[in-house]
């Protein structure tokens, strides 16, 4: 014969099985006599608990109240705490990953590999002693940070950006090629086609020149020549030269470098201006909004797959996740 359960109590008497379990608990929200009634219903049909069940859902209703959620982290590999307080960008991306975070039902916590007397390998000293299993490594800048020390092998790892971390890990970035391919796009519904672009080498050069092969590649004119300057460094006084020779009727720059610049021609002779770092604190200025917050996340839920999935050191088949950014209009003075 099958063994009764509390399915078969609950149908014998027509309440819910929840209401059987309560009662059969000696919960206190069942009232006296139905919980009477309960148990002589039990005892006619001969139920009994069986112990594994009763051990397990005891287990999960202690878990539920006393476990903390697990722990990630997301490591600085080298902004400082005032650095990142005054990058909206670099804010905006740790709070996409904190929130993405808490929806999966982990907690993260940020560590910073520049903080005074701080190791890679120190760091992954603290993060095993602290049971973390995994950890997000924020945006590599210079090349010399570029070879990170962890010991990879201990931990799930993800790298945000396209920079120079080494070895080669699973990453996720914003799709920058796409980037200036949508701004070059909504800029020619304006019917503008001398569309400059000012940016600095380096960071041209760390996303493997997609910035600058998607304007070669989109604009308007064949062969934009002069309108496209990539430059060691940027300066005031290049920067209004190049004005002068190029005569852009737009410049797009990778961030704002040139907004205080422009700020200081007469409004007959100064171009529109178009970011590829729009922010919200700028919103007078038209461009593409890499969504920090989209790639914060992703490098989340690339992690999470890696830690259920127990996979752990260097992959041998990096995965790259890129994001996209979306337009957003100038709120004042442009029409883009």
């Amino acid at each position: 014969m099958a063994r009764a359960s509390l399915n078969d109590i609950a149908l014998r008497l027509g309440i819910s099985k929840m209401t059987v379990s309560r009662a059969l608990r000696g919960g206190k929200h069942v009232e006296a006599a139905l919980r009477e009634r309960i148990v002589q219903t039990a005892e006619e049909i001969g139920y009994r608990p069986d112990p594994e069940i009763a051990k397990l859902m005891t287990h999960m209703r202690r878990t539920r109240r006393v476990a903390a959620p697990l722990t990630l982290a997301f490591v600085w590999a080298e902004r400082s705490s005032q650095e990142i307080e005054r990058s909206s960008w670099s804010q905006q991306l740790v709070l996409g990953a904190h929130r993405q975070a808490a929806k999966l039902g982990f907690q993260l916590e940020e560590f910073h590999l520049a903080a005074r007397g701080m190791t890679a390998r120190r760091l992954s000293d603290i993060l095993e002693a602290r049971g973390i299993p995994g950890f997000i490594l924020s945006p590599l800048v210079s090349r010399s940070r570029g070879h990170v020390s962890m010991a990879w092998e201990k931990f799930s790892s993800v790298v945000i950006g396209m920079g120079y971390a080494r070895p080669q890990l699973h990453r996720v970035h914003h799709h920058h090629y796409l980037g200036m391919m949508t701004a070059l796009r909504m800029l020619k519904k304006q019917r503008y086609k001398r569309i400059g672009f000012y940016c600095g080498s380096t960071i041209n050069e760390r996303m493997f020149r997609a910035w600058s092969a998607s304007f070669l590649a989109h604009h308007p004119l064949a062969k934009p020549g002069e309108l496209l300057a990539l430059r060691k460094s940027l300066s005031r006084n290049d920067f209004l030269q190049w004005l002068r020779m190029a005569k852009p009727d737009v410049v797009i720059d990778g961030g704002h470098v040139v907004k205080d610049w422009l700020a200081t021609l007469p409004s007959s002779r100064r171009p529109d201006h178009v970011s590829l770092g729009w922010r919200a604190d700028m919103a007078e200025v038209a461009g593409i909004d890499q969504q920090a917050d989209v790639l914060g996340a992703a490098a989340v839920d690339l992690l999470v797959t890696q830690y259920q999935q127990n996979e752990r050191g260097i992959p041998e088949a990096p995965r790259i996740v890129m994001t996209e950014g979306v337009w957003r209009p100038a709120r004042m003075g442009f029409h883009a």
